[in-house]
């Protein structure tokens, strides 16, 4: 069976730090995304399709034609429609089933095997707040509805964006009509035509970590770390030994200036971080930190998020960034300035 990963999108979201890479191809805890989904799916099928497109010389360079002794075919989506739009570039491509999963997520192997053992079927996991994601319904183990939920602030299932399909979903995905921005949906394909009333729900029990959000990717990879500052720092770093850096990612290239504070932050490839400078990480007004997201105020639901730098940006001696901001990359931050909002270029 082929497994098919979803790896195109632009993943404007995360910016500033997929600005200068594809969001797969973001290192968490040492391995990048996309080779941790690939150790995932390596015992549940014999061969990859990659769908690449932003930045996609990147990543075919880096996997190359086989990764983990599986076989590595690819396709460029070149038109951004949807991932609906994406699986139908694999028609030819596939057999009988395959397992599709997103690229940009992180999933359990236990979980994915479970979807494998069913067809067709998809990956639903429980959360804490569904406005996010929407909610999907089931009724005697399969889905009847999918429904948008912003603002609905409650518990619920969700699409984990893992699925099973065999050939009847290439007919099902050509009579999709597309949403509103033009794209052709996957989801939408469980509860139409052949599949309506037939797509069974598995309920994931293990991991499971969507990186949508610049915080998601820290937290991702805080829960990788098993470093006990908390803090993943590439190895080929130059940071003063009296810097503080808690919970924070740090890539390759960086440097950290004499008593820099950064907590709860990404620090890009080649950011140059100044002496004192201080990188706040709470809402000065209190409660969750907010960060702003394509012009939209975004609630982070955490109570402790830093700031995200760009790679090769400067910021310079004492500077002060304030919780959420995010900097874009090569930047330069003037010593001794207050950031409270993002620096866009």
């Amino acid at each position: 069976m082929k497994g098919v990963i979803l790896s195109a999108g632009r993943s404007t979201r995360t910016y500033p730090i997929t600005l200068t890479r594809p969001k797969p191809l973001l290192s968490v805890a040492g391995k990048t995304i996309i080779e941790r989904n690939i150790e995932t799916i390596a015992g549940i099928v014999d061969s990859l399709v990659i769908i690449i497109g932003y930045k996609a010389e990147m990543i075919t360079e880096a996997l190359g034609s086989e990764f983990k002794n599986l076989p590595i075919e690819y396709v460029e989506q070149r038109v951004q429609d949807g991932s609906g739009g994406a699986v139908l570039l694999v028609e030819d491509m596939v057999g009988d089933e395959f397992v599709v999963i997103n690229g940009d997520d992180l999933y359990s192997p236990e979980d994915i095997k479970a979807v494998a053992c069913e067809c067709p079927s998809v990956l639903l996991h429980s959360v804490d707040n569904i406005s996010r994601f929407g909610s999907i319904e089931i009724e005697d183990g399969v889905i009847t509805e999918i429904v948008e939920s912003p603002g609905v602030f409650k518990s619920g299932l969700v699409n984990a964006g893992a699925y099973h399909f065999d050939g009847r979903v290439f007919e099902i995905l050509r009579r999709l009509p597309p949403g509103g921005r033009g794209e052709y949906e996957l989801p939408q394909a469980l509860i139409i035509g052949e599949y309506r009333g037939m797509v069974k729900a598995v309920i994931g029990e293990g991991y499971w970590r969507p990186v949508g959000y610049p915080w998601d990717y820290l937290l991702a990879n805080l829960d990788f770390s098993q470093r006990e500052s908390g803090s993943v720092i590439h190895p080929e770093t130059d940071i003063h030994p009296e810097a503080v850096i808690t919970s924070s990612v740090v890539m390759r290239g960086a440097r950290i200036g004499r008593r820099a504070i950064i907590s709860y932050s990404v620090i890009g490839e080649d950011v140059v971080i100044g002496d004192e400078v201080k990188i706040s990480d709470v809402n000065k007004q209190g409660g969750t930190v907010n960060s702003f997201v394509k012009g939209e105020m975004v609630d982070t639901g955490l109570y402790n998020v830093g700031a995200f730098i760009g790679d090769g940006a400067v910021i310079e001696e004492e500077a002060m960034i304030e919780a959420g901001v995010k900097i874009w990359p090569r930047v330069v931050i003037p010593a001794g300035v207050v950031v409270s909002e993002d620096v866009i270029v």
